[in-house]
């Protein structure tokens, strides 16, 4: 019997550096156990699966990190998280993206990030930081 897979993404993306951008790729699919996340850019390779897409790009941006690279992404944009049903009913694909003021709006974490709003761009690290203070909650 042969295994069926979902293909979410196949796309060109930019990772961004201290360097400056370099020309990356995203692939993002289902197989029925798991969601896999694969970034490759430059010379680095990073994949992942997951119960959901959010948690194995996370795992992809750990991966990317020391080499200075963070995918250009929602995802991986510091005021950006699902929620925990986006996480078990959608599989992790949408988030909230919150803004200064007012409701948050529901993104798409594959969505390119438009090179003006690169300085969205978070470690995981960050990102955990802003979002348990967007939630109150105290870090460590």
């Amino acid at each position: 019997m042969t295994k069926q897979i979902e293909v979410f993404y196949d796309k060109r993306i930019v990772l961004v550096g201290g360097d400056g951008v370099v020309p990356g790729h995203l692939f993002c699919s289902f197989d029925g156990k798991g969601y896999t996340v694969r970034i490759t850019g430059g010379a680095e390779v990073s994949e992942h699966m997951s119960w959901n897409l959010f948690t194995a790009l996370t795992q992809v941006r750990v991966d990317l990190e020391p080499e200075g690279l963070c995918p250009a992404v929602e995802g991986a944009c510091r005021n950006v998280y699902p929620s925990r049903m986006a996480l078990e009913m959608g599989g992790g694909r949408r988030a909230q993206r919150w803004a200064a003021t007012g409701r948050p709006r529901t993104v798409d974490i594959f969505d390119d990030v438009r090179a003006e709003e690169y300085g969205r761009l978070a470690s995981v690290a960050e990102q955990l930081v802003w979002i348990k203070e967007r939630r109150g909650q105290r870090h460590e």
